[in-house]
């Protein structure tokens, strides 16, 4: 039953992606600034048709729902429908939009996971989902990004009291075992980190000085998952930067992606409740909050409403009615 409603979705897919209608949203994105209004959408076909034009075209696409429930269920219908690697969750830092006192460590590595990957963008079928909430916290710039990150390659050297100092430095914190983002263990010649940009630690082993093995693992047993050659180490994308290291979200993805939209109003409204409430909260703040929460709030990591108008003005946009 199961591989036979897998089978009827691909085939569904297939044939929306053969469709003249997404033939003609595809001319139409391609223009330079592009606006395209549709209409009717029913259920799940804002999915079927995001995921139809994001596997035909070869540009970037990013969906900015109304909240995010909303942005949850696209992202579990896009996933169902183009595979997990292909769609990225961008969600706020915090356990509840607007509520700033009580951050999420796993929605702030998934910020940094999407912020990783934007950065290496490359071909076809990739799908950003967001809310405005979401996008009212900046991000670091990939080219900041770049010069922050570590290398760790099979069969090179690797100097562990260096490593240390980096990911002291990139805010890491040594404990003896790992299990949330932002830790690390060393044990003989075993090296456990729990990057803020995968979903999973990594193990190294090393002999002598040089790596001999890359894996993840499970946190739970232990078990290795899967092998590798290269990992890419990134600190806290929330905290270690400067306020000039961070723009809104929609610089940071490449200039010629599409972007997906109900009301443009409505992001308006919701952006400037969340500068009001930020606001708020930052009068607030005291030697007692959590550091973590001081720094966001002190390089003031936000977006001015208006700046959104700006970035929207040479976007190409789809208007999902």
């Amino acid at each position: 039953m199961y591989l036979c409603a897998v089978s009827n979705i691909a085939y569904l897919l297939q044939k929306y992606r053969e469709s003249a209608q997404i033939q003609t949203i595809i001319e139409g994105i391609s223009q330079p600034s592009a606006r395209l209004v549709l209409e009717g959408m029913k259920g799940g076909q804002r999915a079927l048709v995001l995921a139809a034009t994001a596997l035909n075209s070869n540009v970037p696409h990013l969906a900015i729902c109304e909240t995010k429930e909303e942005a949850a269920y696209l992202f579990n219908d896009l996933c169902g429908l183009m595979g997990e690697t292909n769609v990225w969750f961008f969600p706020d830092s915090f356990k509840r939009p607007l509520v700033f006192d009580d951050l999420n460590p796993t929605q702030m590595l998934q910020r940094s996971e999407a912020v990783n990957k934007i950065s290496s963008i490359r071909g076809y079928g990739h799908v950003i989902v967001t809310y405005p909430e979401a996008i009212f916290e900046k991000v670091v710039q990939p080219a900041t990004l770049e010069e922050h990150k570590i290398d760790v390659v099979k069969n090179e050297r690797l100097d562990v009291d260096f490593m240390i100092e980096i990911l002291i430095e990139f805010g890491f914190e040594r404990s003896d075992f790992v299990y949330e983002p932002g830790q690390f263990s060393i044990r003989g010649g075993i090296i456990d980190l729990f990057s803020y940009g995968n979903d999973l630690p990594y193990r190294i082993e090393l002999f002598d000085d040089e790596v001999e093995s890359i894996r993840t693992f499970e946190i739970t047993t232990q078990a290795s998952v899967k092998q590798l050659d290269r990992v890419r180490i990134i600190p806290n994308l929330n905290t270690r930067f400067r306020q000039e290291q961070k723009a809104p979200l929609l610089r940071i993805i490449p200039a010629n992606s599409i972007i997906w939209i109900k009301d443009v109003q409505f992001v308006l409204d919701k952006l400037l409740k969340c500068f009001e409430k930020a606001e708020e909260f930052a009068a607030k703040i005291s030697a007692h909050t959590p550091a973590e929460l001081r720094e966001i709030f002190r390089d003031r990591a936000f977006i001015y409403p208006g700046e959104i108008v700006g970035d929207l003005e040479d976007a190409n946009l789809v208007f999902v009615k």
